[in-house]
């Protein structure tokens, strides 16, 4: 018999420590609702199921991306609902004026309302906002610069005259009078994408009797909104010449003709381009910060002497650190690199330290873009174009009532206005249903990564509870077992008795 040395008493202590050690974690398993709480209970399980988590959280915020997007759409849109209201009173008004019973002082008051409509065509588009991001304006185009500076600073800021877009022309040869014929013109866009626009018209006496019947009968097409179409009568010659820098200038025309018609020729135009100027100065830390900021296509831009002065308020300005409060040629270089980054404006400083921020470059940006899936590249861009007065092509000037004769023209004005906004709006509803089947797929995809997760990270209740009715029985039988044990060395003692 001996006493130093238990070992009954020590077996039943190390079974019931393993025991206790097997009922914590049941314990633990069964309050969380987890299998797997730290990365000893399934070091794998863990692995695999927090990558799962990962893309669960991404694809729900990516459907809160989407229904944002459909937000930012209907805003657009109902906007552009009233300004489809407002062309169509000036259409009523063009009928009115076009009637021979109307005076001229008749035609004064239609035209007076005319032009309130106009003005007021032209705030909705600049003042048309989702999460104070303009939407009409132009600045979502994908490729139009909208450069603004704060009012202080507005001398630092000028916008450089050019030629606009691009003309393409092509040689016309004169076919038989009277003859019915097609003339075709295929544009290229941006992306590479052809559409042909094929008119019917009927040959006349000369090329010029050829080319009016041939620009009248495209003025009746889509054409007619991105192009000015004339006739040169020395060189025998339509040329097209694109209506807007950014977007328009972007449209190449890459072939025209009937069966007689020479190829095209493409003479590239110069955009017109904003400059900001090497005088602008770096804000130090004195002043009104607003002063040193500038924007371009929504985003912020600033040149600074020390990062640390714009503070938490200004977290959203892209900066470039300066040694100085004036400007060197390099600091703009960098500017410009930065701006191109930010925005995909092509910007580009000279050696004197001047911006010039180009619409219409090959490397402009991609309109809105919306973050749509879990992962890097998932994304859908659409774009919102200018829906001014002036880029409807109803603007001051362009609409006159006041006379019975330019009445009736205008008519024809404000048509092509209504069918430009009526393709807006049904670009945007396009967009709008794709969006709806993206939040679909995205919550399926979420709810089934969600199953397969809970398979691996969830505590199955049923089973655990078995294991912990199993380990709190063995724990009572364990604690028994080793007062059993203690008492079995007492027999030593009478021994001394």
């Amino acid at each position: 018999m001996v006493v130093q040395h238990n070992m009954a008493a020590m077996n039943a202590n190390r079974m019931l420590s393993g025991v206790s050690s097997a009922q914590s974690k049941s314990t633990e398993k069964l309050s969380s609702g987890y299998r797997i709480n730290r990365a000893a209970d399934d070091a794998a399980g863990l692995s695999i199921s927090e990558k799962m988590r990962s893309q669960i959280r991404g694809l729900n915020k990516a459907s809160d991306n989407a229904q944002d997007g459909i937000s930012l759409i209907q805003t657009a849109e109902g906007a552009l609902n009233e300004s489809h209201s407002i062309l169509q009173r000036m259409r009523e008004l063009s009928v009115q004026a076009a009637n021979g019973t109307e005076t001229d002082d008749d035609r004064e008051a239609v035209q007076n309302e005319i032009e309130q409509l106009q003005s007021e065509l032209t705030r909705i588009s600049d003042t048309t906002e989702f999460n104070t991001m303009k939407l009409l304006d132009g600045s979502q185009s994908g490729s139009k610069v909208q450069a603004s500076v704060s009012k202080s600073a507005d001398a630092m800021l000028t916008t450089e005259p050019a030629t606009t877009g691009k003309s393409v022309s092509a040689a016309l040869t004169n076919t038989a009078d009277g003859t019915e014929s097609t003339y075709a013109v295929t544009v290229m866009d941006k992306d590479g994408n052809a559409s042909t626009t094929t008119v019917k018209f009927t040959a006349g006496a000369d090329e010029e009797a050829d080319a009016n019947a041939i620009i009248k009968a495209l003025k009746d097409t889509d054409l007619a909104d991105k192009f000015d179409m004339t006739y040169a009568t020395g060189d025998k010659t339509i040329t097209f010449t694109s209506k807007e820098e950014g977007v328009s200038s972007n449209v190449v025309l890459t072939q025209l003709g009937t069966a007689k018609a020479a190829a095209a020729t493409v003479t590239p135009g110069t955009d017109a381009y904003s400059k900001l100027s090497k005088d602008y100065a770096a804000y130090d830390g004195s002043g009104n910060i607003e002063d040193a900021i500038f924007t371009v296509n929504g985003q912020k831009f600033a040149y600074v002497t020390d990062a640390t002065k714009l503070g938490d308020d200004y977290k959203d300005v892209n900066y470039i650190e300066t040694a100085a409060a004036t400007i060197d040629p390099a600091e703009a270089a960098k500017m410009a690199k930065l701006i191109n980054s930010k925005t995909g404006i092509s910007a580009e400083a000279d050696k004197n330290g001047n911006i010039s921020l180009k619409a219409g470059s090959s490397n402009t940006g991609k309109g809105i873009e919306l973050q749509i899936g879990a992962n890097e590249g998932q994304t859908m861009s659409f774009t919102l174009d200018d829906m001014s007065a002036d880029a409807l092509g109803v603007g001051v000037g362009k609409v006159d009532l006041s006379k019975q004769e330019t009445a009736k023209t205008a008519t024809t004005t404000i048509d092509a206005a209504i069918k430009k906004i009526s393709k807006a709006r049904g670009q945007m509803g396009a967009v709008q249903n794709r969006l709806e089947h993206t939040i679909n797929n995205l919550d399926t995809a979420s709810e089934n990564m969600q199953t397969a997760e809970s398979r691996i990270r969830d505590t199955d209740m049923a089973e655990e509870m078995v294991n912990y009715s199993k380990n709190n029985i063995l724990a009572q039988a364990g604690q028994s077992m080793l007062a059993q044990a203690n008492q079995s060395n007492q027999g030593v003692l009478t021994l001394l008795q």
